[in-house]
């Protein structure tokens, strides 16, 4: 139902479209009012058909004490009740910085991403009810994708995730590293040649908060970040005599 139309605005409360009046439309004994009291013709829904709402005027005005709030616009309850809800940026979680003590990936070798703190806060859904000028809004944010920006690369995660663990690399050589079932990288290159030294991770959760109440519905798109450095090297070989005599190291530069 439209919140406007030339009958008035509607109100959730009183369930009218009200425009208001100078004199109000009442029966019985004369009452008195304090200042400040509105009246409002009231205008009451009887049905929707083809998304017109069908009514009839009632016979008597809405009164409404001085200092109570007239119905706002649906959206803009909305956008207020979304402001007070709970939302953080994800804590991250990176699989060099448990599988290895100086937190270092390796060149080629998978890297699991994970949000270490999933929660309604986080990673959702969490859902608010409240009522704000005459309009009741229930609002429910879930999200919609985590998006990880690995400084060499991008990747689009649906879930929080997968932890690893120090167990699955526990007596396993590089080349048999699992990939992450649900989120992961690969580096190709090393980030000595970055100009911090280190790659920067940034996590970004898209978050959806769809809301009705008013008789209207809509969605409220929200995002939330969060990033931390990443240390990148690649392995060197180490070349062995097979005769047992000692080989020269070289001191060929690494290039970029």
């Amino acid at each position: 139902m439209p919140c406007r139309t030339a009958d008035g605005f509607f109100d959730a409360e009183s369930g009218c479209y009200l425009t208001q009046v100078d004199v109000p439309l009442l029966m019985g004994p004369h009452v008195y009012y304090p200042p400040g009291t509105k009246y409002d013709r009231c205008w009451v829904i009887l049905d929707v058909v083809d998304g017109k709402p069908i009514g009839i005027e009632k016979a008597l005005s809405v009164v409404k004490p001085p200092g109570e709030t007239r119905t706002i616009d649906p959206r803009v309850a909305a956008q207020r009740v979304v402001k007070t809800m709970n939302f953080a940026a994800p804590q991250l979680g990176l699989s060099p910085y448990v599988q290895s003590v100086d937190h270092v990936g390796v060149v080629n070798v998978p890297v699991w991403m994970w949000v270490t703190d999933p929660g309604a806060t986080t990673t959702g859904p969490q859902t608010k009810t409240a009522a704000l000028g005459g309009v009741a809004i229930t609002a429910t944010g879930t999200v919609d994708r985590i998006e990880w920006s690995m400084g060499a690369g991008k990747v689009t995660c649906k879930g929080a995730g997968t932890p690893f663990t120090r167990a699955m690399a526990s007596g396993k050589s590089l080349k048999e590293m699992p990939a992450s079932p649900t989120c992961g990288f690969r580096y190709s290159k090393s980030s000595r040649c970055v100009t911090s030294g280190s790659y920067r991770v940034t996590a970004t959760a898209y978050w959806n908060v769809h809301w009705t109440g008013g008789g209207m519905q809509g969605d409220i798109p929200l995002d939330f970040s969060r990033s931390l450095p990443l240390r990148i090297t690649d392995l060197r070989p180490v070349l062995v005599d097979p005769d047992g005599g000692s080989v020269p190291p070289t001191s060929a530069p690494r290039s970029c």
